[in-house]
This record gives structure tokens, sequence and C-alpha cells, in this order.
């Protein structure tokens, strides 16, 4: 069980950083973009952004047709 855990843990960091260095490489990148990207669905997608916005490593930056994100820190 402990390992079932650890490695979704692991899969779910790649996740992120995937989005975050998506987002850093093309600061207008879309949902669709970043489910291609990653192999996510687009609930998951939006569900790691709430997560890295959460924690601050992340802003949406104007809205949701002519915005951009900005990535804060790692």
């Amino acid at each position: 069980m402990k390992v079932a855990i650890l490695e979704m843990k692991e899969s779910n960091q790649k996740s992120n950083r995937k989005i975050l260095v998506a987002m850093r490489r093309n600061p207008k990148v879309t949902i669709r973009e970043l489910q291609e990207e990653t192999g996510l669905s687009e609930s998951g997608v939006k569900k790691i952004i709430r997560q890295l916005k959460g924690e601050g490593l992340v802003e949406r930056i104007g809205g949701a047709k002519g915005g951009h994100w900005e990535v804060r820190q790692e």
C-alpha cells in the first residue's frame, strides 16, 4: 500500500513539473495543450492548476481568453 502511495505521489509531482515547465515555456498555454503534454484529463489538469495556484506557484494574469500564466517559483 505504501509503495502505491509513493508511486502516485511521484507521478503527481512529475505532472506538476510538466505543467510548470509548459507554463514557463509558453505562458499562453491552454488546458487542452496541457492535457496533450501530460496525458491527464481536463479535470486532472485543472486540479493540478488549482493546487499550484493554492501553493502560490502560478498565477493567472488576465482572463481565460487573453490572459497568460506566470510561474512564481518552484
